[in-house]
């Protein structure tokens, strides 16, 4: 019982330390955001930051991760149904994940995320791929799997899984994403996202009908 406490604190402690510094990088910029500041607004000591985590680098890895799991986890995967899954049941699973998704990158908290990265990119390459593989591309791969059980159990005809679900993730993100990174359009509500994703599904059903 004393080791789950201790555990559960520690958990709780790792992720108020993110929280700071998740604010900080919004706040400063990820290149003139560092470790002393962290430790300083956190009011703790560099030993407990790095014991939670390795570096600066690392820290933002686990924010993009932590962001990105929502839409992912949101999937209720085919090969978990007993019959192996129907096309209802893909469109369910692709709406719920289209709701997710967007309600998360539309949020004030990832949309600063964006473009602290986008401001990187020129200066610290490394930095913007390791966003673009824990949060873009991690989401599209995954709905490139179920895609690809789609295919194998004959609900879609999908001869290339990964491009079909890069074409799906465009069009659930659309203009709208680039316009709200911008600040020139107001955030859609929760209705109108829904429809949205609604919409986007039935095209992407109707594409890859047999």
């Amino acid at each position: 019982m004393q080791n789950t406490a201790r555990v559960s604190r520690g958990e709780k402690r790792r992720q108020e330390l993110l929280e700071v510094a998740t604010d900080t990088i919004l706040e400063l910029g990820y290149s003139n955001t560092s470790m002393d500041e962290i430790v300083r607004r956190a009011r703790t000591s560099k030993t407990t930051i790095y014991r939670h985590f390795k570096n600066k680098e690392a820290i933002l890895a686990e924010i993009v991760s932590n962001i990105s799991e929502g839409p992912v986890l949101s999937i209720k995967s085919l090969d978990t149904y007993d019959d192996g899954g129907s096309r209802q049941e893909l469109e369910d699973t692709l709406v719920t994940f289209g709701v997710t998704l967007l309600t998360m990158i539309y949020s004030d908290k990832t949309l600063g995320l964006w473009r602290v990265i986008i401001s990187e990119a020129g200066r610290a390459a490394h930095i913007s791929k390791t966003f673009f593989q824990l949060g873009p591309k991690r989401a599209t791969a995954s709905i490139a799997q179920q895609l690809t059980l789609a295919q194998d159990r004959g609900i879609l005809a999908v001869k290339d899984p990964d491009a079909a679900a890069a074409i799906f993730m465009g069009m659930l993100r659309e203009d709208t994403h680039l316009a709200l990174l911008l600040g020139v359009q107001v955030r859609p509500s929760a209705k109108q996202i829904e429809t949205h994703v609604k919409e986007c599904v039935r095209y992407l059903i109707k594409a890859y009908t047999p």
